[in-house]
């Protein structure tokens, strides 16, 4: 079987920059590209958890336009701005994804300069 690539686009989620799509959809699959703590009008939060908080809100819409959600999400990648910020993202990450059975693998980097003013970003791959 052959799969189609299928851009995912939701007007509750930052739209990205350089032609970078939400979202890809491809077979059963959804590819989530890094979302930041810009709400849907391009307005940066302020401060670490409310960025964190944001940029899992506008995931978890990209998901539901996708068709899949928090639930289905099999991996994310987590980029902070230093390594103290930890344990917020950690906090933050339990509001979305601690009561489930099984949570999501997933991967923390320290990124001190990668995309300032922005403290939190996250990536992840989920199914559909």
């Amino acid at each position: 079987m052959e799969f189609k690539k299928e851009k995912v686009y939701t007007p509750l989620a930052a739209t990205p920059t350089h032609n970078v799509s939400q979202a890809i959809k491809y077979g059963n699959l959804v590819f989530v590209s890094g979302m930041v703590g810009e709400d849907e009008n391009e307005v940066l939060k302020e401060g670490l958890e409310a960025q964190c908080e944001q940029a899992f809100i506008n995931m978890k819409n990209v998901l539901e336009a996708a068709g899949s959600s928090l639930e289905k999400v099999l991996f994310c990648q987590i980029f902070i701005a230093k390594r103290e910020d930890r344990a917020i993202a950690n906090e933050v990450w339990d509001r979305f994804f601690l009561n489930m059975d099984v949570g999501p693998a997933r991967y923390t980097v320290v990124a001190p300069t990668v995309a300032e003013p922005y403290l939190f970003e996250i990536t992840c791959v989920a199914g559909v």
